[in-house]
C-alpha cells in the first residue's frame, strides 16, 4: 500500500476491514455476482468503516494531488 503512514494517520486505512470477505467460487457467476453486489451494498453504507475510510481519504493531500483535486 502506498502512503501507509499518511493513510493510517487520516483514518483512511481501509484494508484492515476487509478481512472476512466471502470466497468467490469459479464457475458460479451469479452467486459470485450476487455475493458482490451484497458486498458493495454493505461497504457503500455511510456507517461502514470502508465508507468512512474512503471519505477521509480525501484529507490527504497526495491522494488529492493524484486525482486532480488540487
Amino acid at each position: 500500500m502506498y502512503l501507509p503512514d499518511a493513510i493510517q494517520a487520516a483514518k483512511a486505512e481501509v484494508l484492515k476491514h476487509l478481512n472476512n470477505l466471502p470466497e468467490l467460487k469459479e464457475d458460479e457467476d451469479e452467486k459470485n455476482l450476487k455475493t458482490i453486489e451484497i458486498i458493495y451494498k454493505d461497504i457503500s453504507e455511510s456507517k461502514h468503516p470502508v465508507s468512512k475510510a474512503m471519505e477521509n481519504m480525501d484529507g490527504i493531500e497526495e491522494i488529492r494531488i493524484i486525482e486532480g483535486k488540487k
